[in-house]
């Protein structure tokens, strides 16, 4: 229907409708369906939580492991330490008794037990009983060099007073 240019406009609710089409199954589908992926969201939100889960059940599990072997060498730890001062003590023991029957022997007392902290110089030991190496080397070569100091001041002053005519040789 061509309009002439005269013709006056109609209005919209006077143009002609358009008849009803049989709808298709495609185009219903696409009008009533609603497209989300809710669905998958969800899933991968349940599986994030269990892998979550898994991780923290691991973690707690490879504490335990560590805590356990941690446990294991403390007391493996304490063992050896109980043992060696078992030892200690047993070393300790022995040498006491070879010194009191090294004293029995000799007829001498026995020496008092001096403990290791109360270690001393050895040149300020005045204990007639201690055993110490360098306390019996130090007062060995103290006697040692106050005889020969005292027989060559000896020898010395007798050869001056023998000049002098004064000197008198001791008769020990």
């Amino acid at each position: 229907m061509l309009r002439s240019p005269a013709a006056p406009a109609a209005s919209p609710a006077a143009w002609p409708t358009p008849a009803p089409s049989a709808p298709t199954s495609s185009s219903a589908r696409r009008q009533c369906t609603v497209r989300t992926d809710f669905k998958q969201r969800k899933a991968a939100e349940a599986r994030r939580q269990v892998a979550e889960r898994n991780r923290v059940k691991r973690q707690q599990a490879a504490a335990k492991r560590k805590e356990a072997a941690q446990a294991r060498r403390r007391k493996a730890a304490e063992k050896r330490r109980a043992a060696a001062d078992r030892k200690r003590k047993a070393a300790a023991d022995k040498a006491e008794r070879r010194k009191a029957a090294t004293a029995l022997r000799k007829g001498s007392t026995v020496p008092a037990a001096r403990s290791r902290t109360g270690q001393h110089d050895f040149r300020a030991c005045r204990d007639a009983h201690c055993e110490r190496f360098a306390c019996l080397v130090w007062k060995e070569a103290y006697r040692e060099g106050d005889a020969n100091g005292y027989d060559k001041g000896y020898e010395t002053g007798y050869d001056a007073g023998h000049r002098d005519g004064t000197a008198h040789r001791k008769a020990w």
